[in-house]
């Protein structure tokens, strides 16, 4: 008698829009970029004699077809769970969003790290607090973008600009939470001994989960604020 009230009350909570949004942003970006990392790093580990440069071009090949693929997947669900009549336009937000946005804060994160710690012209911060300053604000620029654009896929700058923002700032609070979880917990990124266990990699991972959770869950609430008003105006 007890299980049949909470199988309703779970399928009533995942059949709510931002629960389906987030689930699905999680699934299509994060699933799209772990797949084509480990077919990357497989790739990489093939014996095949070729320069180095053309080895990693052809290890990275996999990594940005998925995540375009993702991204227009994810776009496509997006106004599916929605209930926006704008499913082709989304779809190509999010294929044309994610993948850059990534290769953006990728570029920027390596810049950044070269500067602050190989060359040592920043502050002087544990590798903790300046793994904490990069990240959270590259979680921001990913996720921000991706709003940004399935607002300007809805053909209205205002919802753009809202989803930008407040989807970034989702996101970047969300890893920053489990950044500080996971160091109460002991997982310090540089550390002694964080290395052994990967700790940075596991914190980035469970981060950039949360980040996805977080901003999914703000698009499909925005969007479903927005898309009946919307209606009811035209």
């Amino acid at each position: 008698m007890v299980r049949q009230p909470a199988f309703a009350i779970t399928k009533l909570f995942l059949n709510r829009v931002p629960v389906r949004s987030a689930l699905a942003t999680a699934l299509y970006l994060l699933g799209s970029q772990l797949v084509g990392l480990l077919l990357g790093f497989a790739l990489n580990g093939l014996p095949m004699h070729m320069p180095e440069a053309t080895r990693n071009l052809l290890s990275a090949l996999p990594v940005l077809v998925l995540m375009f693929a993702g991204g227009a997947a994810w776009g496509r669900a997006v106004a599916r769970i929605t209930g926006s009549p704008e499913a082709w336009r989304m779809g190509w937000a999010g294929a044309l969003s994610f993948a850059p946005a990534v290769i953006l804060a990728g570029i920027t994160l390596g810049s950044l790290e070269g500067l602050l710690v190989e060359r040592a012209a920043g502050p002087d911060l544990p590798i903790h607090q300046l793994f904490t300053l990069l990240f959270v604000p590259a979680a921001f620029i990913v996720a921000g973008l991706g709003g940004l654009a399935l607002g300007i896929a809805q053909r209205d700058w205002t919802l753009a600009g809202k989803l930008g923002f407040w989807v970034g700032l989702a996101a970047a609070g969300a890893f920053l939470l489990v950044d500080i979880v996971m160091d109460a917990l002991g997982w310090r990124v540089g550390a002694p001994g964080a290395a052994q266990r990967a700790t940075m990699l596991t914190v980035m991972l469970l981060g950039n989960l949360g980040a996805a959770l977080a901003g999914g869950a703000v698009v499909g609430l925005l969007l479903q604020r927005y898309l009946p008003a919307r209606t009811i105006q035209l």
